[in-house]
């Protein structure tokens, strides 16, 4: 791709691949989502051991199963009753980051993009990963209730903190982190100039 593309151009070559990357997005969904949710895994299961047993992939859900089971409408302690409450959370609300950062890479010219690309991946990993981890905990604190609060760690976030961390992570952070992530890596190309300009331009005297 030449170096020289115009903001015109580079805009209509990022809604020409959105297509592709969020075609591939939803047929490899469940794969992309794996890494994140080992880590979500293992940082919940050792910070929360008496609440959470296991974060898992279900379909395209990440599935919490909790060390609680349901008896008589009554929480209690899953190897009592055999069985352990598992919740929900819909991961393809967070990892729709992915190929819109494809698609704004793919677009942008430069050299060394690869390598670029590759950072920016690790980076959006990072934040889906803690993502999906506030998700967990906001799923946690609406259905275990007090079985979920008297049972944290001295670092449980607050019920106040865990809304706005999922307001966040849900509503924010997967459109606002690919492009901040990309404006970071596009800083010195003179496509970015190029569209940074008529935001720049002072007016003309009169």
């Amino acid at each position: 791709m030449s170096t020289n593309v115009t903001p015109g151009r580079f805009i209509g070559l990022v809604f020409l691949l959105l297509l592709p990357c969020y075609g591939l997005w939803y047929l490899l969904a469940p794969a992309l989502v794996k890494p994140a949710l080992g880590f979500a895994h293992l940082l919940m299961t050792h910070w929360m051991p008496g609440i959470v047993s296991a974060v898992q992939m279900d379909g395209t859900q990440a599935l919490i199963l909790t060390q609680f089971g349901e008896l008589e409408g009554k929480l209690v302690s899953a190897q009592a009753v055999g069985h352990a409450i598992g919740l929900a959370v819909n991961t393809q609300i967070l990892s729709y980051s992915i190929p819109f950062y494809s698609a704004l890479m793919l677009a942008t010219p430069g050299e060394n993009k690869l390598a670029r690309y590759a950072n920016g991946i690790i980076c959006l990993y990072v934040v889906l990963t803690l993502s999906l981890v506030c998700l967990c905990l906001k799923q946690l604190m609406t259905n275990l209730g007090h079985h979920y609060t008297d049972q944290g760690s001295l670092l449980q976030p607050s019920p106040n903190l865990i809304a706005l961390l999922f307001q966040l992570s849900t509503l924010i952070l997967p459109v606002l982190t690919p492009v901040v992530l990309w404006l970071w890596q596009s800083k010195d190309t003179p496509l970015l100039k190029g569209l940074l300009l008529p935001l720049t331009a002072k007016p003309d005297q009169p």
